[in-house]
């Protein structure tokens, strides 16, 4: 299933939001093999399957490294286990007489003793922790090139005084929900469900290992193949082995089995409900006597001890080429650090580091480089064992900031640069990054975009001279589609929020480069075995006003912001808001996004105070006291929504006229002789207003100017706009004239070579009784060059000659008719 989420566009004026969200989710299904079941008896053991030590013992039997095969006391234990604990004598948890282990309706769970031979007890103890009753296990390793999940169990027991019959049960019902009636501590089986059994035969000298499938009335048998093949098993033989608290053979039990090759693999996170229970004898019609309680297992190991943080931060780095200046500051925290401060984590554990300096004036004592007041930077590391993460946030700071005698000054600049990386995610962000009172080059700068370069007077500071703000380098990645094991989700964000670069000052030719606050954040975490990178992302941004008065010139953005794929979260505070066009007050954008294993969900918002737009003679076109422009998008369970809540319009006026709050989606109000202001735009991505089952438009002001450029409506044609190859007429013609909408009026183009619905314009405004319909003619110079357009408005003419190559794009011949047919006339 393939969604999509939401996209808002506010400006046009004031507020944009846009999350988006690609999320394919796949059920997984488990998959079990039907067969014949084969009583392999040996008494052999090896280390051929799964590249475990089946050797009746739970010692690593050989040097370290290679760290394969690997046994039950291996450290770290690079596979998903679970521990089971049992207790002996009266108050074990045992079942009653005749309780048959293929008829739950027989079950009778009680306490009680079980006989010594059936009574799993805990005599493992692995590295010297407390004793258990057995392990699980499992992992994925390479067969000849291909991963196979493997599972791995052990068991220990009170008594050899008889042949061991122990079996480990995997239910997908949980005890808690769909109890047995007469047992609750045990589920309900359901089709699916399996078991594994491990079974000895003359003390030892021949054990079978068998698996089951329920089929929904009882165990069919599974195919397990042959002993050192697709699994392996063995008991320990000698009396006294490492790790074992109790003395004498056939008391510990340990097995290997491809889960891959016989059951079907088990899907990532996938969790089943386990115990462990003794039986009677080999038969599954047998008596059931011990049992344990029943764990939830999660068949995903998830390795924090291979993950990794690390970064750095520093309040500025300066080098001038003629004063021989090389320094970085805070100084090197701790001493071996490269820039400024460092820190670094691998495993589970948390570092951090900080340092600052006071009044500093590089070169001394005038600082005619960079002067600050203060040059702070810490650095902090963290893989977090409970939130299974690694996460690196640099942070500088740095105060009374003043670069290259007065060049660039700012009361305070943070930057921070924050990585994080999980067993399914990885993602990044800027957040928290901010200018105070920033001048550049004797301007202020109240909105800074990401990445915004300011281009130097060659001629005062060289040729390719520049300031650049809020400079951010950021990646995020993930293993590769369908790999299995062996790759890593990481993420890295460098932030600079100031960097002056001159190649040579006038008068001196000094070449200089200036970075005041850096920050930067690396994170990694191993992937887990069997589990695919997550198909699902998710995308979303926001802007506070994207503004564009000139069709000839790239827009105006203030206060975007947008995280990666993989999610994350980014965020920009602005002081004042202030365009060519609106004005306002404080301003907030916003974009947060997270793919979970199986949903996935992003939000966007974009807000701002005392907004104006578009002043025309003192008088806001429309304005608003307060402005909270949201989108949200979740998808999960098969579906997913989009939707606007959080979104409000409070104090509006427009025109002059008060307008309620909170207007209806989609609100349009003419503006006689400006245009028309749109409210509350909403449209999803399959077209129409919302409820959306997948994507939205949003936005909360449009204001459209009259007259509305006609590179608008170019794009309308149907399929690639043709070339004009020589003189051709173009007529304007009164679209009041022929759709009568509610008096609505605006231009139509058509052309003669042109089908005759190609689009049009409609200015949704007043056009006026003297501007009447009129002809334009384009002309072409005998050189095949676009010589003059003529054309008439009203009772006037006018005549513009240009000079362009031919052939022209109609597209562009239609602009720029327009730009004269709308000009002032004389």
């Amino acid at each position: 299933m393939t969604t999509k989420t939401l996209f808002q566009g506010h400006w046009r004026a004031v507020a944009t939001t846009a999350p988006r969200l690609l999320l394919i989710i796949t059920a997984f299904l488990l998959l079990l093999l039907i067969g014949t079941r084969v009583a392999n008896r040996a008494a052999s053991a090896g280390n051929t399957v799964g590249s475990f030590e089946i050797d009746g013992n739970l010692i690593v039997n050989h040097l370290v490294p290679p760290a394969e095969p690997i046994d039950w006391d291996s450290s770290a234990f690079p596979a998903a286990l679970t521990t089971f604990t049992d207790g002996t004598g009266q108050t074990d948890d045992i079942f009653g007489q005749g309780s048959k282990e293929n008829d739950q309706s027989t079950w009778v769970c009680t306490a009680g003793s079980a006989p010594p031979k059936n009574d799993v007890v805990n005599e493992i103890s692995i590295n010297g922790a407390p004793p258990l009753a057995g392990e699980i296990a499992f992992r994925f390793f390479p067969v000849s090139g291909v991963q196979k999940q493997f599972l791995y169990a052990n068991w220990s027991r009170l008594s050899n005084n008889g042949d061991a019959h122990i079996d480990y049960e995997f239910n997908q019902a949980d005890p808690s929900t769909n109890p047995v009636p007469s047992c609750p501590q045990m589920p309900v089986r359901t089709r699916g469900d399996f078991l594994i059994s491990f079974d000895t035969v003359n003390g030892g000298a021949s054990i079978t290992v068998s698996a089951f499938t329920w089929n929904g009335t009882t165990f069919a048998p599974l195919s397990v193949g042959s002993q050192g093949t697709l699994w392996d098993a063995a008991v320990n033989t000698a009396p006294s082995i490492s790790g074992l608290t109790a003395s004498g053979i056939n008391l510990f039990g340990e097995l290997a089995l491809n889960v891959s090759d016989t059951i079907g693999t088990i899907a990532c996170n996938k969790v089943l409900f386990v115990s462990m229970k003794t039986r009677a004898s080999t038969s599954l019609s047998a008596e059931v006597k011990d049992r344990t309680r029943i764990k939830p297992v999660n068949f995903t190991v998830i390795n924090p001890s291979g993950a990794n943080a690390s970064g750095n931060a520093f309040g500025a780095s300066i080098q001038d080429a003629l004063l021989g200046v090389n320094q970085t500051l805070p100084a090197a925290t701790p001493a071996t650090c490269t820039q400024g401060v460092c820190s670094s984590q691998s495993g589970v554990g948390s570092t951090s580091n900080s340092n600052q300096v006071l009044n500093v004036a590089v070169p001394p004592p005038g600082g005619s480089v960079l002067q600050a007041n203060v040059l702070s930077a810490s650095s902090t590391s963290t893989v977090d064992l409970t939130t299974n993460t690694a996460t690196d946030t640099g942070v500088s700071e740095s105060a009374g900031v003043d670069l290259v005698s007065g060049l660039v000054t700012a009361d305070v600049v943070r930057g921070v640069a924050t990585a994080q990386a999980s067993a399914f995610n990885s993602s990044f962000s800027s957040a928290g990054s901010a200018f105070k009172n920033l001048v550049v080059n004797g301007s202020q700068l109240n909105n800074v975009n990401p990445n915004t370069t300011i281009t130097l007077s060659a001629a005062q500071f060289g040729a390719g001279s520049y300031v650049k703000l809020l400079e951010e380098i950021g990646s995020s990645s993930q293993p590769s589609s369908g790999q299995l094991t062996g790759g890593t989700f990481a993420a890295d964000l460098t932030v600079n929020m100031i960097r002056v670069h001159i190649t040579s000052l006038v008068l001196t030719g000094d070449a200089v480069d200036v970075v005041v606050s850096h920050a930067q954040a690396h994170a990694d975490f191993p992937q887990p075995a069997g589990c695919p990178a997550l198909v699902g992302t998710v995308s979303g941004d926001a802007t506070i006003v994207n503004e564009q008065s000139n069709p000839s010139q790239l827009p105006v953005v203030v206060g975007f912001v947008s995280i990666p794929p993989q999610g994350g979260h980014d965020h920009q505070d602005l002081d004042q808001l202030s365009t060519s066009l609106v004005s306002g007050g404080t301003s907030v954008s916003d974009s947060a996004g997270t793919v979970f294993t199986s949903s996935s969900n992003s939000s966007s918002f974009a807000k701002a105070q005392n907004v104006c737009v578009l002043p025309v003679n003192g008088v806001c076109t429309a304005s608003a006291l307060a402005i909270l422009s949201q989108a949200n998008s979740a998808s999960g369970g098969g579906k997913s929504s989009s939707d606007a809540q959080g979104t409000s319009l409070l104090g509006l006026s427009v025109g002059g006229t008060l307008v309620s709050d909170n207007p209806p989606p989609n609100t349009t109000i003419l503006v006689p002789g400006i245009g028309s202001v749109t409210l509350n735009e909403q449209v999803c991505d399959g077209g129409g207003p919302p409820p959306c089952t997948g994507g939205l438009s949003l936005g909360l002001f449009e204001a459209r100017p009259l007259p509305l450029p006609l590179w608008a409506s170019v794009r309308d044609f149907p399929g690639p706009v043709p070339e004009a190859a020589g003189p051709k007429k173009l007529e304007f013609e009164r679209l009041g004239a022929w759709q009568g909408d509610g008096g609505k009026q605006g231009l139509a183009v058509t052309h003669p070579e042109l089908p005759e619905d190609i689009g049009h314009m409609e200015l949704n405004g007043p056009f006026g009784d003297a501007q009447r319909a009129g002809d334009l003619f384009i002309r072409k110079s005998a050189h095949g060059q676009l010589q003059n357009v003529n054309f008439t408005r009203g009772e006037r003419e006018t005549r513009k000659e240009f000079f362009a190559p031919q052939p022209i794009r109609l597209a562009d011949l239609f602009r720029q008719a327009w730009r004269e047919y709308s000009a002032p006339w004389s």
